[in-house]
């Protein structure tokens, strides 16, 4: 099968291969190495949002929070996932018309901000919450996610975890003052979480201004610019779509079918975030260099990038199974208990979910969006069943559950794809690694 997408003229073209690195190669392990580090101090910053959030407020004010955040980016998909990921893998293929590819993003994500508003703001009536935050949760995911875009797409990943650093500490020191002066609060919390990633873009653009010299140097963009940019982004939001179905929904499915344990459950969920340190990373770089990479260098990037994630996710469910209970004692207040339990459920949920994401980042980057949507569509639809069938009875428990069932779905029919495709393409690769 050939892999299709618009190209700047708007003519169809092959997946382009611009470097013939052999596998990950010097150059992708420096930049998975950059990002790692940067991201361990990014998440650690923003792990601890929740933790302190958890000890200036009281349960039902930080199950509120948690509400909003994950739910807002689960209804904000319908923005986040497409055009910004569209405009990371077109700057990166096609260097010399980014200002072409940015504009027709942008244009394209608008109709977009528009529906995730208007979905955010019903899951938020229906849960009985307020609209307000739940609307400034999706606006600042989606600066955040255009510029997150656009510095992952022109291959600044030095700069993209300073952003995303001084971001968490901004939203964590404003917390912090907050509370110490008596000012902590829902909205505070929420402000904080959604707008303080203007900071740092300002400093960036002020300093380096990459927004500025790809919007002001270059062409416009073109009704055929956002036609082409929509073929890939249109399934790649389908696959963001269906993501958030089975990691962000089950909140919303806790708050509806058992908000006493909503609390317990975010705060089990930030504990289990760490673990997805290491395949964050990897996925970070993988979309971009295998975009500009040869066929065989693609395959042994995706072999070298699955192993590390199952080695770090595996390790990652045991440490939970056996500490479990300490952590919870150690990072939360004496209510949050139950919260152990929750844990372990959740991290092999995580895990699933992880080596999905580095498949699916893997045919992005080959140019082949429609892939992935359509496994993890089939997914979703199966997760959702699981929610409404099985939470209801089980609670919280049952909202992991089925977060892991959709996961594995995922993982099982893209992984088959996968190896089909690397059969036809790549045998002697296939062959070589049994």
């Amino acid at each position: 099968m050939i892999v299709t997408e618009g190209t700047p003229s708007g003519e169809v073209d092959a997946a382009m291969p611009i470097s013939d690195a052999r596998g990950m190669g010097s150059g992708f392990l420096s930049g998975v190495m950059v990002v790692f580090v940067g991201n361990v101090v990014a998440r650690g910053l923003g792990f601890l949002f929740p933790l302190a959030l958890a000890r200036v407020t009281s349960r039902s004010d930080f199950a509120l929070v948690y509400f909003f955040v994950n739910t807002g980016f689960a209804a904000g998909e319908l923005v986040l996932a497409g055009f910004p990921t569209g405009l990371t893998r077109f700057i990166s293929a096609y260097p010399g018309e980014r200002s072409h590819w940015t504009g027709a993003a942008v244009l394209g994500g608008m109709p977009l901000l528009t529906l995730s508003i208007i979905a955010g703001c019903v899951l938020s009536v229906q849960s009985s919450a307020p609209v307000g935050p739940m609307i400034l949760v999706i606006v600042g995911l989606t600066i955040d996610a255009y510029y997150f875009a656009l510095l992952r797409g022109l291959g600044w990943f030095g700069t993209l975890m300073l952003y995303r650093i001084s971001a968490n500490a901004g939203q964590l020191i404003v917390l912090l003052v907050a509370a110490a002066l008596g000012f902590a609060s829902v909205e505070l919390a929420v402000a904080a979480y959604s707008l303080l990633y203007l900071a740092p873009i300002v400093v960036i653009e002020l300093k380096r201004h990459p927004l500025q010299d790809v919007l002001l140097n270059g062409s416009r963009p073109t009704l055929q610019a956002v036609r082409a940019l929509t073929r890939f982004s249109v399934p790649a939001l389908v696959s963001g779509l269906a993501y958030a179905a089975i990691q962000g929904l089950d909140v919303y499915f806790v708050r509806a079918f058992a908000p006493a344990q909503l609390a317990d459950y975010g705060a089990a969920r930030s504990l289990a975030m760490p673990m997805q340190l290491v395949p964050f990373a990897i996925t970070l770089i993988l979309l971009p260099r295998v975009a500009s990479a040869s066929e065989k260098a693609r395959a042994r990037m995706l072999e070298e990038a699955l192993s590390v994630t199952l080695v770090v996710s595996v390790a990652a469910v045991l440490a939970y199974a056996l500490l479990a209970g300490p952590l919870v004692s150690f990072f939360f207040p004496a209510g949050y208990k139950h919260a152990s339990g929750l844990l372990v459920l959740i991290a092999p949920a995580m895990g699933i979910v992880s080596l999905y994401s580095v498949l699916s980042q893997w045919w992005m980057g080959i140019g082949r969006s429609m892939t992935p949507a359509a496994c993890l569509v089939v997914a979703a639809a199966l997760a959702a069943c699981a929610e409404l069938v099985i939470t209801p009875r089980a609670g919280a428990p049952g909202a992991a559950a089925s977060m892991g069932i959709g996961g594995l779905a995922a993982l099982a029919l893209l992984g088959s794809l996968t190896l089909a495709h690397l059969r036809r393409s790549s045998p002697g690769v296939v062959e070589a690694s049994r």
